[in-house]
């Protein structure tokens, strides 16, 4: 068993624990929900890792604008998620088209 202090809402078959509690977890669980960025293991002020394998869209927003720091990409006022992932892919996009048009021209 671990304890975990979520970061978001945790919903499940059986209870609920709201964002900011701490619950006690069977390990395989526990893990799912750090590893996911759902929580981080009680006492632990290391910030939620980022998962390379979580899609941009199921990223929260905060994950979204860790993102947008880490890739140096202006997000200008957005400030909903919606508009943040687009600001977001529409860089990333732009980015892949200057770096084939760079490519094909050597």
């Amino acid at each position: 068993m671990r304890r975990v202090t979520m970061k978001t809402l945790y919903a499940g078959p059986t209870r609920s624990v709201p964002a900011g509690a701490t619950a006690e977890f069977e390990d395989a669980e526990a893990e799912a929900l750090v590893t996911g960025g759902y929580g981080v293991y009680e006492g632990d002020t290391r910030p939620i890792p980022e998962s390379a394998d979580k899609p941009l869209d199921k990223q929260t927003v905060e994950q979204l604008k860790a993102f947008a720091a880490e890739h140096q990409i202006d997000l200008g006022d957005a400030a909903k998620k919606a508009h943040i992932l687009d600001a977001i892919t529409t860089e990333l996009a732009r980015r892949e088209a200057e770096a084939d048009d760079d490519g094909g021209g050597a």
